[in-house]
C-alpha cells in the first residue's frame, strides 16, 4: 500500500517544491509520511466542509492547492479559525499535503489546466507561468459568456463588448499584477482570478480587454487536474474530488 511520503515524493516529480515561491508554504503540512494510504481527496481549500468529505469516503491524505500555516503559530488552541481548523484536522487523523505556487509555475500546471478547461488552442507558455492560446469566432462579450458556461462564478469584464478576440492569455488566482506579461505578448484579453480596478483599466487602456473570473473559479479546474495526475500515478488508491465550491 502507498504511503503519504510516497505520494509526496511523486507529486514533487511533477511539481517540484523548489518551484514555489519564498513566501509559500507547500509539501506535507500535517501527518506522518510512514502512514498508509489507500483515498486520497483533492480540494482547492482545506476547511471543515473538505475534512467531513475526507472522512466520509475514508481518505487518510487531503491533497490542496492553497495551503495553511502561512504564519508562524505559537499555539494548538481553538479560539481562532485556523486553529479550530487545525485541531479538527488532527482529530480526522487525515495527513495534508499542499501543492500551491510549485503547481501554478510547474508544466503542465495550474493554468495549463485552466488554458484546457477554456478550450484554448496552440498554448504557449509565457512568463511567471501565464499561458496564452487562441480561441476563434469570438468577441468579448461572447467571452465572458463562454468563461462563465465553463468555469461558473460571476465573470467581470472591462473592454469594449465587441472587440474581437484572437490571443487570450490566462492567469487562474491573483493575477492581476501580472497584467502587463499579457500586454507586452500581445493579448487581446487576459483572463485571471483577481485583478485591481485600476490595473484593469490601464490593460483596457493599452487595448487589452480583461476579464475578471474570481479567484476560486479560476483554480478548480487545476483540482480536477491534480486529481487526474494521482490517478496516473500508478499507486493503488482511490482518488476523489471535494465538492465543495466558495461560489455560487
Amino acid at each position: 500500500m502507498a504511503k503519504v511520503g510516497d505520494i509526496l515524493e511523486r507529486l514533487a516529480m511533477l511539481m517540484p517544491l523548489d518551484l514555489a515561491e519564498d513566501y509559500d508554504n507547500v509539501g506535507l503540512l500535517a501527518g506522518s509520511r510512514e502512514r498508509e494510504v489507500s483515498a486520497v481527496m483533492c480540494a482547492l481549500d482545506l476547511n471543515t466542509y473538505v475534512i467531513a468529505e475526507a472522512e466520509a469516503h475514508a481518505a487518510q491524505l487531503i491533497v490542496t492547492h492553497h495551503p495553511i500555516l502561512f504564519r508562524g503559530r505559537k499555539n494548538l488552541c481553538e479560539d481562532d479559525p485556523e486553529g479550530r481548523l487545525l485541531a479538527r484536522l488532527v482529530r480526522s487523523g487525515a495527513s495534508l499535503i499542499a501543492m500551491h505556487t510549485n503547481y501554478d509555475n510547474a508544466r503542465d500546471g495550474v493554468n495549463d489546466a485552466l488554458a484546457a478547461r477554456l478550450g484554448l488552442r496552440d498554448v504557449t507558455v509565457l512568463e511567471n507561468g501565464m499561458r496564452m492560446g487562441e480561441i476563434d469566432g469570438m468577441n468579448l462579450d461572447a467571452l465572458a459568456g463562454h468563461v462563465q458556461a465553463r468555469l461558473g462564478g460571476v465573470v467581470r469584464r472591462y473592454g469594449s463588448v465587441d472587440m474581437p478576440v484572437k490571443r487570450v492569455a490566462v492567469m487562474g488566482g491573483s493575477g492581476g499584477s501580472y497584467a502587463p506579461i499579457a500586454i507586452d505578448a500581445c493579448a487581446d484579453v487576459f483572463i485571471t482570478g483577481e485583478i485591481g480596478y485600476h490595473s484593469a483599466l490601464d490593460a483596457w487602456d493599452r487595448k487589452m480587454g480583461v476579464l475578471e473570473a474570481g479567484h476560486a473559479a479560476t483554480e478548480l479546474p487545476a483540482v480536477h487536474h491534480l486529481a487526474g495526475k494521482l490517478r496516473k500515478l500508478g499507486m493503488d488508491i482511490d482518488v476523489f474530488e471535494s465538492g465543495y465550491q466558495p461560489f455560487v
